[in-house]
């Protein structure tokens, strides 16, 4: 089969797209062919050896997939050959992939496969953080950075739909887009987002940080009204380390908090309920899922390359 391979530890430059050896089918298993997968900034580290899994060379980065079951282990009900599937779990950038078959769900007919394919990571990522993690309540405020991405144009209608006002920043030339998927306030990210928040809405309840450092959780709680909360998901500027005084959250009461997806996979109670609200809302058209960028495997560095300088919008997704 061809796959988007890496043998060396490095940046976009270290993928090639090639023949590799067919997953094999093991217990609690499905094989799934795919049709569209979804590329996430997490997958860029992955490459550098600097996410939380780390690769086994050579290696096949990818975490999601939508496609077709073409068999399944012995041990497996509940799915059968032919079933649409999303996929989450490792080397989706692939003509096929192995996942378990706890972290596999059912496509609706009328859900395409490339708008599948976008919301397992995300889709899952943006509700766990509003509502499972945040706990978001109408009439709340909340800020999403980076919010043109694949969790952040999801996070901002998700968020707009729970009666939320929403604060979305990302650079100008996004701003339209997120004008468009419902947000009430959009602010320039590259500008003084603290003087710009503070005009457009004065305080908020959550924010959705993904930047990372000191200086930037300074900012965002030096935003939050009293019980507000921080959710910590990523650190897209590469500084991983960054500190805060923790006695100085006491007197506003305020939270900081940690998420990541992979450990809640495990808990398919969790994960299923949401994936299916949010197929659900995709086929009403009561989600729009934003398809930034489509590439085939062989063009895989360049989306790699493309994602890490933020030049695309929403979802990328690579078809085998």
């Amino acid at each position: 089969m061809r796959a988007l391979r890496f043998h060396e530890l490095g940046g976009p430059e270290v993928l090639r797209c090639e023949d590799a050896p067919a997953p094999a089918l093991g217990p609690g298993k499905v094989l799934v062919d795919v049709r569209a997968a979804g590329l996430n900034f997490a997958d860029t580290r992955f490459i550098r050896g600097k996410y939380f899994v780390q690769p086994r060379l050579p290696d096949v980065p990818g975490m999601e997939a939508a496609g077709v079951v073409r068999a399944v282990a012995p041990d497996v009900t509940g799915l059968a050959p032919g079933d649409r599937v999303i996929a989450l779990g490792r080397a989706a950038f692939a003509e096929q992939m192995v996942a378990s078959v706890t972290s596999s769900y059912p496509i609706p007919a009328a859900l395409d496969f490339e708008r599948a394919a976008a919301l397992g990571i995300q889709g899952l990522s943006a509700h766990h953080l509003l509502f499972l993690i945040g706990g978001l309540q109408r009439g709340e405020r909340v800020w999403i950075q980076a919010a043109a991405g694949g969790v952040g144009t999801l996070a901002v209608q998700l968020a707009k739909r729970a009666g939320a006002t929403v604060v979305a920043s990302a650079s100008r030339d996004k701003h339209a887009l997120l004008r468009r998927l419902g947000a009430d306030a959009v602010i320039d990210s590259h500008e003084d987002v603290l003087h710009q928040l503070k005009d457009a809405v004065g305080e908020v309840d959550l924010v959705l940080e993904m930047i990372g450092g000191t200086e930037q959780y300074k900012k965002d709680l030096a935003v939050l009204r009293s019980r507000g909360r921080v959710l910590v998901y990523g650190a897209a500027s590469g500084d991983t380390r960054g500190t805060f005084e923790p006695i100085g959250l006491m007197g506003k009461n305020l939270s900081f908090a940690g998420y990541h997806l992979t450990p809640l996979l495990a808990e398919r109670a969790l994960c299923a309920p949401p994936l299916a609200e949010l197929c659900g809302l995709a086929v009403e058209g009561a989600l729009e899922v934003v398809i930034g960028a489509r590439a085939p495997l062989s063009e895989g560095a360049k989306a790699f390359a493309d994602l890490e300088r933020r030049a695309t919008s929403g979802k990328v997704v690579l078809l085998p």
